[in-house]
């Protein structure tokens, strides 16, 4: 584990279950099939005129029984679609969502891989599928809020945009075990799926994308769209840098991935760490838009000051990740330093150039930002309020 913030969201798990195209693309084997080989863009994707644009986007955990709450129902979402400010007056509030998890009894992302979860096959990746576009859940829920909230307050300026997780095809079944199974994904095409080949790791890569893009087509939603998919590894590795290279191995199949959703119009996501592997070489995998996370928030040691952070992304042309959770609200120990650190990252951004310049992201643990809203304490209210103003007054919005 590389990061805080893993630790922070993975406990309960440990408890529960005691727009460029990369270099590399080119040197990449194109025969990978689908299920649907060449499948043409959906008329939703065709009318746009390249990749979809979005300013603040909420990361939405969800799928793993251990997390509470499980389930993403429209009451949840209604106060990430709208903010009412001290006014009465309400106004649209984050305008994407990233709908994301980690693991299912097995794991969907290598950092997690380690602590002796299974790599999960195609029936937990259809399981992922499924939990999002369950009924009165996920993105028909979060279609349902902000058609609510338009009732009062009119259509909104667009389309809410929806990025959609991607899990790792773990080269091997027990992770980092050698002589483990690198068959056991599951087959396409009446094939079995060998992980050993990049080809057969990009081709469920696409089955995936396809599943999810025909979910949205089949469902014709009218407040929401898919704007493209998310990375969950949270470093990228090549033969010159990196750790693990042997295991992962992401140039092999993030640039030709990059370069197929680019082609359908849909964007790549990514949030390294601070300074993961790869944070400096980004756009060398296709990526489209990267947020580096500062883990500034839970920094008792001072080993990720604000300054090197801002000098790394601003060299690199990154945008930022917001992050906090339930540490912040009163009644839990040290809040008023969690708080104080949350309101650096929202006054550096300012004095940092970043904020109305780079897009931005946010990380609130699993229910962090529903309960600061929800908080009765006034000094929470102060902060939900700084916060959500700073969201709506996001100059890039424009």
């Amino acid at each position: 584990m590389t990061t805080q913030r893993f630790l922070t969201m993975f406990l309960c798990c440990v408890s529960f279950f005691c727009c460029s195209k990369s270099a590399f693309g080119a040197q990449q084997t194109r025969q990978a099939t689908t299920e649907a080989a060449a499948p043409a863009m959906y008329a939703w994707e065709q009318a746009r005129n390249g990749i979809l644009s979005f300013s603040d986007l909420v990361l939405c955990y969800g799928g793993s029984t251990h997390r509470t709450p499980y389930r993403w129902d429209e009451r949840r979402f209604a106060p990430f679609v709208a903010y009412t400010d001290k006014q009465g007056k309400e106004h649209w509030l984050f305008d994407s969502f990233l709908c994301l998890e980690f693991q299912l009894g097995y794991t969907y992302a290598y950092e997690v891989g380690h602590r002796g979860y299974t790599s999960a096959g195609k029936p937990q990746w259809q399981e992922l599928i499924d939990y999002w576009f369950d009924k009165d859940n996920g993105i028909n829920a979060l279609e349902e809020a902000v058609k609510e909230a338009a009732q009062r307050m009119g259509t909104p300026p667009s389309k809410r945009k929806v990025v959609m997780i991607m899990p790792d095809p773990i080269i091997y079944r027990e992770y980092a075990d050698e002589s483990a199974s690198t068959v056991y994904w599951g087959e396409l095409n009446g094939r079995t799926m060998n992980f050993e080949n990049a080809q057969d790791r990009t081709a469920v890569y696409k089955w995936y994308i396809d599943q999810v893009r025909k979910k949205f087509n089949e469902t014709n939603y009218q407040y929401v769209e898919l704007a493209g998919f998310y990375i969950i590894s949270e470093d990228l590795t090549t033969p010159s840098y990196g750790w693990n290279n042997e295991l992962k191995r992401s140039d092999e199949i993030i640039p030709p991935i990059a370069e197929y959703l680019n082609s359908l119009n849909e964007c790549l996501c990514w949030i390294p760490y601070n300074r993961a592997s790869g944070y400096n070489k980004w756009t060398d995998f296709g990526i489209n838009y990267a947020y580096m996370q500062p883990n500034h928030f839970w920094d008792d040691k001072n080993e990720h000051p604000l300054p090197r952070f801002f000098s790394d992304i601003k060299a690199n042309n990154l945008a930022m990740e917001f992050e906090f959770d339930e540490a912040l609200l009163e009644g839990k120990p040290n809040c008023d330093v969690y708080k104080k650190r949350f309101r650096e990252y929202m006054s550096n951004a300012k004095s940092e150039g970043i904020y109305g310049k780079q897009p931005l992201s946010y990380y609130h643990g699993t229910n962090g930002f529903y309960d600061l809203w929800a908080s009765p304490a006034e000094k929470d209210k102060e902060l939900y309020h700084e916060f959500c103003q700073f969201v709506t007054g996001n100059p890039l919005r424009k």
